[in-house]
């Protein structure tokens, strides 16, 4: 009997994953200025990573090796210790496109608003980075 020897296709797949920003220690007290942020915040960074797999869960698996490959640690302009440490693999989306080229999609999601949200209540509550300086956020 003749075996089907294909081998599995390779897709790119899009990977969001989620790292924190860990301070240790207090900030010279001459080197505090406006730019210093207390500690009573935490600073997250949402990348997407771009991977070559056979299947999403191997997508998943390469996307968290490689983000705790860039994991790293610095003294920051106050004399603190900072880890950026991976903390989630937040979602996968498989790449439609096999050629990566100009304007090919890397990442995508469809976003569940009510009803009445404006544009605005969306904007504000997912992307706050986007709006106008000026503009206040929508509770």
């Amino acid at each position: 009997m003749e075996q089907n020897s294909q081998e599995p296709q390779i897709n790119w797949y899009a990977v969001k994953v989620l790292f924190e920003s860990i301070h240790f220690g207090n900030p010279l007290p001459d080197k505090v200025d406006e730019h210093y942020y207390d500690n009573n915040e935490k600073l997250f960074e949402e990348s997407v990573i771009l991977v070559k797999a056979t299947t999403i869960e191997q997508a998943l698996k390469i996307a968290e090796e490689q983000a705790k490959q860039s994991e790293h640690e610095y003294l920051n302009t106050y004399n603190q210790l900072v880890k950026w440490q991976l903390v989630s693999i937040l979602h996968a989306f498989e790449l439609n496109d096999h050629e990566l080229k100009n304007g090919t999609e890397i990442y995508s999601r469809f976003i569940h608003a009510r009803k009445e949200d404006s544009v605005k209540d969306v904007i504000t509550r997912y992307y706050p980075e986007a709006l106008d300086k000026k503009e206040e956020p929508v509770n």
